[in-house]
């Protein structure tokens, strides 16, 4: 601890006066005279002697606060990361990413909420981390980057007794069709194309999540149109047919956004770039 105003001027990059002034408030907050004179050098109260760990410890801490961060390291750090997202990019994304954090970051927790939220609220209160859904339901965050576009397919079963080689418009609209919607709604993207051609479909069932999909579509006539790389994996894995849809849609584009407050957190960022390459990855599957 310095015993000089002036040394200690020097060392805070601060002129005499200035600390002078800030000992005498000092002295008058603690009703001490903190630095008295004896003989030819100035020496400590016994307050002050007191209050000089203390002291720098607090000091040692703000230091300590202030320092710039370790360099991120994703193999020894203990976090938990809160990630918003829709069916889509539970099944699609999700186990990329855990598989690869299986893997590099074996200490990091991921929790998957359902995206059924406000996604700016839950980001001001600090609810979650980070959103995956399409960028349309993205659109007001402003931080928030693109991942990949997206199209759609239609789904039939294999051995389906009147679609076999190929799905015209004809038979789209004779045939009866499943719906995703979590909200029971029998209208989506694929009604709002029709409608614009004065055409209408018959959806006979809907279906709240799309694993539901694999099963109801292999044991019905019906048609489903989903998001290009979903009905690529059931097509696989459920032995189901795969048709472009006879009517234009528009593609979408699976999109994250991550609160403005958390843009510079190593942690965030480290999450982000893990997720952007694997909509890389996802970018070379095509239909």
């Amino acid at each position: 601890m310095e015993r000089s105003v002036s040394k200690t001027a020097e060392r805070l990059q601060l002129s005499q006066p200035a600390v002078s002034s800030a000992l005498n408030r000092l002295r008058k907050a603690l009703k001490d005279p903190i630095l008295v004179r004896d003989g030819l050098h100035m020496v400590l109260t016994p307050r002050a002697e007191q209050l000089g760990k203390p002291v720098q410890a607090i000091v040692t801490t703000i230091e300590q606060t202030l320092a710039d961060p370790q360099p991120f390291d994703c193999s020894s750090i203990r976090r938990t990361f809160r990630i918003a997202t829709n069916d889509y990019g539970a099944f699609i994304l999700m186990p990329i990413l855990l598989n690869r954090i299986e893997k590099i970051a074996p200490q990091v927790t991921i929790e998957i909420w359902d995206i059924a939220l406000d996604v700016e609220t839950s980001f001001r209160e600090g609810k979650i981390d980070l959103v995956v859904a399409d960028a349309w339901t993205l659109r007001h965050c402003k931080c928030r980057e693109t991942l990949f576009p997206e199209t759609f397919t239609c789904l039939v079963r294999k051995d389906h007794p009147r679609i076999h080689t190929q799905l015209t418009l004809d038979y789209f609209l004779q045939e009866k069709h499943a719906l995703v919607s979590a909200r029971g709604k029998v209208a989506g993207n694929v009604d709002i194309a029709l409608s614009q051609q004065n055409k209408q479909r018959q959806v006979q069932a809907t279906l709240p999540h799309i694993l539901a999909i694999p099963a109801m579509i292999a044991a019905t006539d019906l048609i489903v149109t989903v998001a290009t790389r979903i009905a690529l994996r059931f097509a696989t894995d459920y032995q189901l047919q795969t048709f472009p849809p006879p009517i234009s849609l528009d593609d979408f584009d699976v999109a994250m956004a991550w609160p403005q407050r958390m843009d510079n957190d190593p942690g965030i960022q480290w999450l982000r770039s893990e997720i952007a390459a694997i909509g890389v990855q996802l970018s070379s599957i095509t239909k």
